[in-house]
């Protein structure tokens, strides 16, 4: 059964940093690997080959937006009602060989990177559907705009997850980000290698993944977001600078190429909502970058739940616990279907 301690936890009204801790994470995580890995570097396919995909997508210097703790509007496609709720916890955790090791207790600690308990959910007033989480998250609509650039290529080398098989993979990355915090503090992050993470239901391919779907009900990544066509997606490990300084080591990363899933007005769009025409977006185009490192250092044990050592303050006095982008003005270089264009309405 989910923890009654930490449902509790999660329905505290209190927005404290253990809450906040609790309530956030979305991306990979990893069991037994510790230390730091040397960055993976690949060759890029050559026309004709079958070796493989590359995407590369990238935004000069543009318009970002740096997610504040929130809540997350909650649609019934996702998870139900309250008498037939989906998208919890258990059901996950029943996968696991043993739910009290790594992931298991990671999982707990964090269940939004798979679901939702129920007790963190608030209904409407006669309680006949959930219309948004009880406690804040990193998906909400509650966004600064701030200015960045990142360039990335996703090389996707292997199609399938393999089992036990979470450091060894020929799929590799080569991400440059830079971005400011609503601070205007200056950060870059430092990716040292991908990594495929051991959450069951999560279909990784390796590390990285290309042309397909995730989050939503896909049971790949946090059902937050909605289903969304992926072009690319990566999960791996990276030190996060501030000022030129390294402030953290060995977080995990996830960084997903994908559709557009921020409306004109800036929320994050449900997944009976999807597809957004690119009028209907914030930016007005078919596609964006998201960046999220949550608060999971990777140590010799595993994953430990562990604040990202940002340096922006929150206005209860805390630091922010995560890091969530979206580049909204990136472009796609090469992908599988990046000349395809919405058709327009009739």
């Amino acid at each position: 059964m989910e923890s009654l301690d930490m449902i509790h936890d999660v329905c505290d009204s209190t927005l404290d940093r253990r809450r906040v801790l609790q309530a956030v994470g979305a991306g990979g995580v990893l069991a037994g690997l510790g230390g730091r890995a040397t960055a993976q570097r690949g060759e890029g396919r050559g026309e004709g080959s079958n070796a493989g995909v590359d995407v590369i997508a990238r935004q000069d210097e543009g318009v970002v937006h740096w997610s504040l703790p929130g809540k997350r509007r909650l649609g019934q496609t996702v998870f139900g009602t309250p008498d037939r709720p989906r998208a919890t916890l258990q059901p996950i955790l029943d996968l696991l060989d043993d739910p009290d090791g790594p992931v298991g207790t990671l999982l707990q600690e964090l269940p939004i990177l798979v679901g939702l308990p129920p007790a963190a959910r608030e209904t409407n007033g006669d309680g006949t559907a959930y219309t948004q989480t009880a406690v804040p998250t990193p998906f909400s609509d509650n966004v600064v705009r701030v200015s960045g650039s990142v360039h990335a290529t996703y090389r996707d080398r292997r199609p399938y997850d393999l089992p036990h098989s979470y450091g060894s993979s020929p799929d590799t990355v080569d991400v440059d980000v830079e971005f400011t915090d609503p601070n205007g503090t200056p950060y870059t992050l430092d990716v040292h290698h991908t990594i495929q993470p051991p959450i069951p239901t999560w279909e990784t391919g390796g590390g990285v993944i290309t042309d397909t779907w995730i989050h939503g009900t896909t049971g790949t990544e946090s059902p937050l977001l909605p289903r969304t066509y992926t072009y690319a997606a990566f999960w791996g490990i990276c030190d996060v600078i501030v000022e030129g300084d390294v402030v953290d080591e060995n977080k995990v990363i996830h960084a997903m190429t994908i559709q557009n899933m921020r409306r004109a007005d800036g929320s994050i769009a449900l997944q009976s909502e999807m597809p957004l025409a690119p009028d209907e977006t914030f930016s007005g185009q078919a596609h964006h970058t998201q960046l999220i490192v949550p608060p999971i250092t990777v140590g010799p044990d595993g994953p430990v739940h562990e604040a990202v050592n940002t340096a922006y303050t929150l206005p209860n006095g805390h630091t922010q616990p995560f890091i969530h982008l979206t580049f909204e003005e990136d472009t796609i270089v090469k992908a599988p279907f990046a000349r395809w264009e919405f058709p327009e309405k009739e």
